[in-house]
């Protein structure tokens, strides 16, 4: 229970502020949408390298020393992060977001491989927790309003609780491993999925960098924009409960089609209420695609720490490039040319995915096989 506490606590405090940092950006600091997308993307790319070098640590070196210094300096940099929006205007924001990104990418692939382990590789139910974690920072933070500073100081309280909790958590004596500085059979036996991840993610992504702000322009109030990504992040802890037993790569398959139908029902949406229906499939749309990825890369491989990162390492290349295209998108196309360009590259990471497995002779498994999970 220690690890889902942990999962749970780390999730709310991590991404609760998501919600708001848009807003922050644009109404403190008076941020275009094209710097707010460059902020996201510097948080990525901090993430995206903390990610690989540590899950790679993990995996030599062992979980512990990673997991539990990653917690800690993921709540001081949240602190700081406080810290940023009190004193020294937009650069000093920006710095920290930068910050906060390096350190919360230090130890989730630490984590992960310690579930896998724990759970016999039932990653659905461990996600649940996580999306659980997610609606009770999404919701937490949007009932705080404008209320900035204390959002955060919640959010950092959350962090450092997790950071205790991994202080009590047992561990066997590590099986240490040899990976290379730059696992290129690692990649390549997992390309389909890191590559279709790449392409839906960084469409996703350059969504999610203003979305707060078009609910907000179809008359959501910061309380609603809570609500509204709660419901997906709580759909999500319904969803992933029940995907444990099915194929990984069918999941994918079915992650990344689900994804183009969810944007593409964005632009159908008028008021801020006819978007809920939307959340729901977007629930369902990526609890097939992270299980399914997740599952996939960690069931193929021993490396488990250095394969999660480098998922998440592929996921924060999106996190980069999505918001940088995202804003400047947003600037030239508005907020719903921005998500039909998304639902195009989803389906293009369809078609990249189906062509992989098809190279690899593993297009089979889609149509004739599934994998139950004890």
């Amino acid at each position: 229970m220690k690890a889902q506490a942990i999962q749970l606590l780390y999730q709310a405090g991590l991404y609760g502020p998501v919600i708001i940092v848009p807003s922050i950006l644009q109404q403190k600091f008076f941020a275009s949408k094209d710097l707010i997308g460059l902020v996201a993307g510097g948080f990525a790319a901090a993430g995206f390298v903390s990610s690989y070098v540590f899950g790679r640590a993990s995996d030599m070196y062992g979980r512990r020393t990673i997991l539990v210094l990653g917690l800690l300096l993921t709540g001081l940099a949240t602190v700081f992060q406080l810290v940023s929006l009190l004193w020294g205007g937009l650069p000093f924001f920006a710095f920290m977001r930068l910050l906060l990104g390096f350190c919360s990418g230090i130890f989730p692939a630490a984590l992960l491989a310690y579930a896998h382990d724990i759970r016999s590789g039932r990653m659905g139910r461990f996600s649940a927790i996580g999306a659980a974690g997610w609606t009770v920072g999404n919701i937490s933070v949007g009932l705080f309003g404008a209320f900035y500073e204390a959002a955060y100081v919640f959010c950092a309280a959350l962090l450092f609780a997790s950071f205790v909790v991994a202080l009590l958590l047992p561990f066997s004596k590590p099986a240490k491993m040899r990976v290379p500085l730059f696992p290129a059979q690692l990649i390549k036996r997992n390309a389909s999925v890191y590559s279709a991840m790449l392409i839906r993610h960084t469409g996703a992504n350059m969504i999610w960098v203003t979305y707060p702000l078009f609910l907000l322009s179809i008359g959501a109030s910061y309380q609603w924009v809570g609500i509204i990504y709660g419901v997906n992040s709580l759909g999500q802890v319904f969803f992933m409960l029940l995907l444990d037993k099915y194929d990984p790569a069918l999941l994918v398959a079915v992650g990344l089609l689900s994804s183009s139908l969810t944007f593409y029902t964005f632009t159908l949406a008028g008021s801020y209420w006819e978007i809920i229906p939307s959340q729901i499939l977007l629930a369902f749309a990526w609890s097939c695609l992270y299980v399914g990825a997740l599952r996939y890369v960690m069931d193929r491989n021993l490396e488990k720490a250095t394969v999660s990162g480098l998922l998440s390492s592929t996921t924060s290349i999106s996190g980069i490039l999505g918001p940088v295209f995202g804003g400047f998108a947003a600037t030239a196309f508005g907020f719903k040319g921005t998500i039909a360009i998304a639902t195009v590259m989803s389906m293009v990471a369809l078609g990249v995915f189906m062509y992989e497995l098809d190279k690899s002779g593993e297009l089979h498994r889609l149509r004739f096989r599934s994998k139950v999970v004890p």
